[in-house]
């Protein structure tokens, strides 16, 4: 008991120190290296801190907790208590390392931009009417703090933040439109663009290749190394190649010959039919097929009506004030325990018709990817735990791992059965291996942007937002490997230990919160046996 009141006591501080220094980048699933915290009483009146010196004390304060988790005896301690120690101490190390190796708070203009976006969407959607103005009011003093940070910034990054400047002036005149603060948040705004039309750059935006292991190894828990990614990622496309091929001469009722089968599932797939409705019609649908996948979950066994009834799903159309930081369907739930709800933001407005004649196709699978058993699953069973510390800690290799595998598993119930289902899932997991691929080949120089864009085009991408997407990808090194590392390590615990008895293996990674692999399948070998 003294030993966990010990590790309870030491993350509470851990948590409550992080929520204080980072109140938007911890109180937000936006930021996927700060761990979630739901403060007693949320700061409206105070940003993140990214000056040099309280980055510094920050990562002292990080160094201390990890020695101090490091000198905790394990001898004593239960199977639970060690999983939650080696959870955080790898947090807090990741998190350590982000901000004194990887700095892209030094430059990465967008990363200031999304924290900005966030912090006042979140004071928004607060019931506090005071919170937007407390917020707005301190946005100025964040923003120019921020301009001060930037040294050297890649020309890529400078680029993308003066095109996202563009989009959050949009923002703030929508949001803002009825406040007195707007004035001088707009002057802030305009410093913070001029700084970046004249900040140092470099050509370069790769990170070292030592750091870059490191990141991908250690930061997004992936535990391999590149060429062990670059081959799974290979051995997925070729997988999942195959699937679209099979599905789609099933579809189209023909026999091809190899080199004709290759590209027929494109064909098959984009003569897919799909439903024509307007925004409302639009929401109802993603509504009902929600509905559907909660009774399928409910019936069998992986959730309670208790837990689908007190955190619900809501649907909404992405607001125009949010656009700046969400252009595609996105779940988000607030850090409350016990969890109130979430949302599922979906497009209602899309670059193209073959965007949105895409989206609808798919529409079925995110749903399942995004809420049940997906994404809203997993964080309202995570933010309902008992055990306090494991409800902040998400990482983004079982976030998106989890919800890739929750698409597979209504596959394996039989709730995607007939072989249309099949061909888009089969599309999902080959989209995802070869983002990843472009991920890693852009980070080590392997891929220049215009080969990145090809590829994606491959996985039935239009080259316009080919182009884009790679460009995006670039900012956030390693992030689009865990969808399908993510996938592979579920799949891999699912072949052991969930063929017997599929419920009581979703209920047992859903009992755990976001724990590490290793201690995932220690978990859930104790349960088999």
């Amino acid at each position: 008991m003294e030993d966990q009141l010990l590790i309870t006591s030491l993350g509470n501080n851990i948590i409550d120190y992080l929520g204080r220094m980072f109140p938007v980048a911890c109180g937000s699933d936006e930021f996927i290296y700060f761990p979630q915290v739901q403060l007693p009483e949320p700061q409206w009146n105070t940003w993140d801190h990214f000056s040099s010196d309280a980055i510094n004390e920050a990562v002292q304060r990080l160094s201390f907790w990890e020695n101090e988790l490091g000198l905790l005896n394990s001898t004593g301690l239960d199977l639970e208590q060690q999983t939650d120690i080696a959870l955080l101490k790898r947090v807090i190390q990741v998190l350590r390392e982000q901000l004194s190796l990887v700095r892209s708070w030094e430059f990465q203009p967008t990363f200031y931009l999304t924290i900005a976006c966030t912090g006042l969407a979140e004071a928004v959607e607060s019931e506090n009417p005071a919170a937007i103005h407390e917020r707005a009011r301190g946005l100025p003093s964040f923003l120019d703090q921020a301009r001060r940070n930037l040294i050297k910034v890649p020309v890529l990054f400078r680029d993308t933040g003066l095109e996202m400047v563009s989009n959050t002036r949009d923002y703030l005149l929508v949001l803002l439109k009825s406040l007195p603060e707007l004035k001088s948040i707009l002057e802030a705004l305009d410093c913070f663009e001029d700084t970046l039309k004249k900040v140092p750059t470099r050509e370069d935006f790769l990170l070292e290749k030592d750091l870059l292991e490191r990141v991908v190894r250690v930061h997004l828990y992936c535990d391999m190394d590149i060429e062990e990614i670059v081959y799974t990622l290979d051995k997925e496309i070729e997988e999942a190649r195959s699937i679209l091929v099979k599905e789609a001469e099933e579809l189209s009722s023909r026999q091809s010959s190899v080199a004709c089968s290759e590209r027929i599932w494109l064909h098959v797939l984009r003569n897919i039919p799909v439903a024509c409705v307007g925004k409302q019609e639009l929401v109802r649908l993603y509504e009902e097929e929600i509905r559907r996948l909660a009774e399928h979950c409910m019936a069998q066994g992986f959730v309670s009506p208790d837990l689908i009834s007190s955190c619900p799903v809501s649907v909404l159309p992405i607001p125009s004030f949010l656009s700046a930081i969400r252009v595609g369907a996105s779940y988000s739930i607030p850090p409350k325990h016990p969890p109130a709800g979430g949302r599922f933001y979906i497009a209602v407005k899309h670059s193209s018709d073959q965007s949105r004649q895409a989206s609808l196709r798919e529409y079925r699978m995110t749903c399942a990817h995004e809420t049940y058993p997906g994404h809203h699953l997993l964080d309202s069973s995570r933010w309902s735990l008992k055990r306090p510390l494991r409800r902040n800690i998400e990482y983004p290799i079982f976030y998106e791992g989890w919800a890739c595998f929750a698409e597979e598993l209504m596959k394996l119930t039989g709730y995607f059965a007939d072989p249309t289902d099949r061909l888009l899932l089969a599309r999902r997991k080959l989209s995802h291996a070869i983002r990843g691929k472009v991920d890693i080949g852009l980070q080590t120089g392997a891929m220049d942007f215009a080969i990145a864009a090809k590829h994606l085009e491959e996985a039935g991408v239009s080259r316009g937002r080919a182009k884009l997407l790679a460009r995006k990808y670039a900012l956030n090194p390693g992030y689009q490997l865990c969808y399908t590392i993510g996938l592979r390590r579920f799949l891999d615990l699912w072949q052991q230990y969930g063929l017997k008895e599929p419920p009581k293996f979703v209920r047992t990674i859903l009992n755990q919160g976001e724990i590490l692999f290793t201690d995932l399948e220690r978990k859930l070998r104790v349960t088999n046996n």
